[in-house]
């Protein structure tokens, strides 16, 4: 009776283990499939990952008209969602795509200093380079939704000052170290002096406009909150 059973306990152990497989196997597939969204979504990360190994600055070219690009339009696909779209890119898909850096180098962990170069070359790089397009090229449009006068020379000044930041911040793709530091400082300052800006225009004067009092006065306050508590943890890992 045993023996007549054990063929059928083996099928049935086998069965199980070719379903496990199966799921294992469809689990890599959809791991993969996710990873490449991630890539063409945070294009960023693929030239993090390979860059270390690269002599510094060699791809600029490649920086300036293919990733800028893609990620111009991966953060604008996520920016059509109204309020969260902007931060769902930059404190989720980008972390993520740092998780996979980390993954791919063995890291234990997500380090706080790789996670800190990942925000300080796409929130403040790219991010910097996506502020200043609006100020430049939508000055007027942007103007009004921040609730300001239309044709003021300084909108302009604010779009090359950032831009200036942006590039800084952009050179942390190859050069890393107290650049890092520098750029996290300088931008913290910047955005908490925006906050307090936009705060004082809602209450002194009432400006309750979308990007015064909006996603922008958020941001002002979040990002220099984490950066600066990244830069922190990463001390003595940054020199």
């Amino acid at each position: 009776m045993l023996c007549s059973l054990l063929p059928c306990h083996l099928d049935l152990r086998t069965a199980r283990l070719i379903r496990g497989t199966a799921r294992t196997g469809e689990n890599d597939r959809l791991k993969a499939a996710a990873l490449l969204l991630l890539d063409f979504l945070v294009p960023f990360g693929v030239l993090l990952r390979r860059s270390p190994a690269r002599p510094p600055f060699e791809g600029w070219s490649e920086l300036l008209w293919r990733f800028l690009p893609q990620t111009f339009f991966g953060f604008w696909l996520c920016s059509l969602v109204p309020w969260i779209g902007g931060f769902f890119y930059m404190l989720v898909l980008v972390p993520l795509s740092a998780r996979h850096h980390a993954e791919v180098r063995g890291l234990a962990g997500l380090p706080a200093e790789l996670l800190l170069r990942y925000l300080v070359v796409i929130l403040i790089g790219f991010g910097g380079v996506w502020s200043a397009t609006g100020h430049l090229f939508m000055a007027d449009w942007v103007a009004g939704q921040i609730g300001w006068p239309a044709g003021s020379p300084f909108q302009t000044e604010l779009a090359f000052s950032t831009l200036g930041l942006a590039i800084a911040a952009l050179l942390a793709v190859w050069i890393a170290d107290h650049l890092i530091t520098a750029v996290v400082v300088a931008k913290s300052v910047f955005w908490l002096g925006a906050a307090y800006v936009h705060l004082e225009e809602a209450i002194a004067h009432g400006n309750f406009s979308p990007l015064n009092v909006g996603t922008p006065l958020v941001g002002d306050l979040v990002y220099p909150a984490i950066l600066l508590t990244l830069l922190w943890r990463a001390r003595g890992r940054l020199a």
